[in-house]
């Protein structure tokens, strides 16, 4: 799991079946320091955020558990974190 920043929304006309209809966020990774690190990616939004919330992210298989299907998601954002 990682802590990450919610930058923006990825608007698509088609997604994979197996997403449900999961809104797709624009993140970054954020250090202990609470600094962005690296590049933005996408992640699957299940939980409903908003730009600028601070998220935790599961990543890799797991990233489809909740879905019921299985589907091409590297990651999905799992919980709002209230203090970090």
């Amino acid at each position: 799991m990682d802590v990450c920043i919610v930058a923006g929304k990825l608007v698509t006309c088609h997604q994979d079946i197996g997403f449900n209809a999961s809104s797709l966020r624009i993140l970054y990774k954020l250090g202990s320091d609470g600094q962005r690190l690296g590049k933005p990616f996408v992640a699957l939004d299940r939980i409903g955020v908003d730009d600028g919330q601070i998220v935790l992210i599961e990543t890799a298989m797991e990233a489809t558990m909740g879905l019921g299907k299985v589907c091409a998601a590297d990651a999905a954002i799992i919980a709002i974190v209230d203090k970090f």
